[in-house]
């Protein structure tokens, strides 16, 4: 389910003319202080001219190194990947961002690995299909383009307990913003917030005005789904 969830936020694969030809590239490496002193690096080299190979240091107090994490990709599958160093809920600590294979959209496989401040180790935090991810009035949301005339939002409440990486099947809410009109002319939106419940979603008002924000992706006058009031719903 996950998979075929991915498969289709992602879309066809885009017609890579060159991709058997495509190369690995070494860049140089990022870098970011964290609040708390520690100092989190990546950087890309080649294990192989077809495999690229992402290695990312968390170095502690001292200059001790505290984590290293190594995730490599297939460069014919992977044209466009790519690491970087992210601080998604601006708190001053980074994380580590890798961009895999991408749609004939703009959405590309993304994974993160986050801080644990606990052990001081990079744990694999989150793993999706996106244009972008970020936190949102302390939600994770993760935005991706669904069709050609709509979005998906999937959203993850970060202070709720959660088995890690965060994935579609565990997500808490997700947000449909639908435009109806031609190529020129967005004739209406409707923007509607779903609640998974068993087989079922059910339609929930949006837990914050922050989050109701994602109905303005268009930047137009939208029509907000109202909540379903059925006994024993969300």
């Amino acid at each position: 389910m996950k998979r075929f969830a991915l498969v289709l936020l992602l879309g066809l694969l885009s017609p890579y003319a060159s991709a058997e030809e495509a190369t690995c590239e070494p860049q140089d490496a990022g870098r970011a202080e964290n609040r708390d002193g520690s100092v989190l690096t990546v950087q890309t080299d080649c294990a192989t001219p077809a495999l690229r190979r992402y290695v990312a240091t968390l170095t502690c107090e001292g200059g001790r190194t505290c984590d290293r994490l190594e995730v490599t990709q297939e460069v014919v599958y992977n044209t466009m990947g790519r690491a970087q160093l992210v601080d998604l809920d601006q708190d001053g600590m980074h994380e580590v961002e890798i961009r895999g294979m991408c749609g004939a959209g703009p959405n590309c496989e993304g994974e993160v690995y986050r801080i644990d401040p606990g052990t001081m180790t990079l744990r694999h935090f989150f793993s999706g299909g996106y244009y972008e991810l970020q936190v949102i009035d302390g939600w994770l949301v993760e935005a991706g383009r669904s069709s050609c005339c709509s979005w998906e939002f999937h959203l993850w409440q970060l202070d709720a307990p959660h088995a890690l990486p965060l994935e579609y099947d565990t997500m808490d809410l997700m947000v449909q913003v639908s435009a109806s009109g031609d190529a020129d002319t967005v004739d209406g939106v409707v923007c509607t917030f779903l609640r998974q419940s068993g087989d079922n979603s059910q339609v929930v008002a949006p837990p914050s005005r922050a989050l109701e924000r994602i109905c303005e992706h268009y930047g137009e006058a939208y029509e907000l789904t109202s909540p379903d009031t059925t006994p024993g719903a969300p």
